[in-house]
């Protein structure tokens, strides 16, 4: 009697073992089906950055060649040469910015697909589906970057355009030119002011590139200072 007993009470004891394990295996499927489906929404998505990101490129680098077009027909002085050059130059850059975060953006994307590739096939769909996240985070990341970068290279060859523009004589300011508050200006406090502060005052906004003098975008308290001169 007591043999069939621990024979029972074992066959028990595996039955309850092999329930519990069918309950864990069915609980995963669940899981597993998400994690493919996962995946492969978040590779959808990171090749989709990744083409706004080359698109910005090429925006970026349009912007780059027609500002070097642009300094090549001649300014009409030789401080706006000297600052239709910088421009360019930083037309360029942002060029090159954009190119490589675009490239980053390829690479990430093709990441998220191996990641999604590896979700379906693969026996470990949960992970392939945290690296396809970490992957699109990746492009959306290197999708901004390229983003700004093309940003700048248009703005960079405006400024290029407005340069060859630039006369040899700063032009004397106004009355209201002579009460710049450069501490109001200044809104970040970076100790320089920016195009987009500038416009806070009309006359320095105006004369701008004028004022200017090193041509590197900013506007030191020196360069207002010669400006009042």
């Amino acid at each position: 009697m007591r043999t069939h007993a621990i024979k029972r009470h074992s066959l028990l004891m595996l039955a309850t073992v092999a329930a519990l394990a069918a309950s864990a295996a069915s609980a995963q499927v669940p899981g597993k089906v998400q994690s493919k489906h996962d995946a492969v929404e978040k590779a959808d998505v990171a090749a989709q950055d990744a083409r706004q990101a080359r698109d910005s490129a090429s925006s970026a680098q349009a912007a780059a060649t027609a500002a070097a077009q642009t300094r090549q027909q001649g300014a009409i002085s030789e401080r706006g040469a000297i600052a239709a050059q910088a421009t360019a130059q930083q037309a360029q850059r942002a060029a090159e910015d954009a190119r490589q975060a675009s490239q980053q953006a390829k690479r990430a994307s093709e990441d998220a697909r191996s990641a999604q590739a590896a979700a379906t096939a693969g026996s470990n769909p949960t992970g392939a589906a945290i690296e396809a996240r970490a992957a699109l985070s990746e492009a959306r990341t290197a999708n901004a970057v390229a983003a700004d970068a093309g940003s700048v290279a248009r703005a960079a060859a405006a400024a290029t355009a407005e340069a060859n523009q630039l006369p040899d004589r700063v032009i004397a300011p106004p009355s209201d030119g002579r009460s710049v508050d450069f501490a109001a200006l200044d809104a970040n406090g970076d100790g320089v002011i920016s195009r987009e502060e500038s416009r806070a005052h009309g006359a320095l906004s105006a004369n701008f590139l004028a004022v200017d003098l090193d041509a590197d975008g900013r506007i030191s308290a020196n360069e207002i200072a010669a400006w009042r001169r």
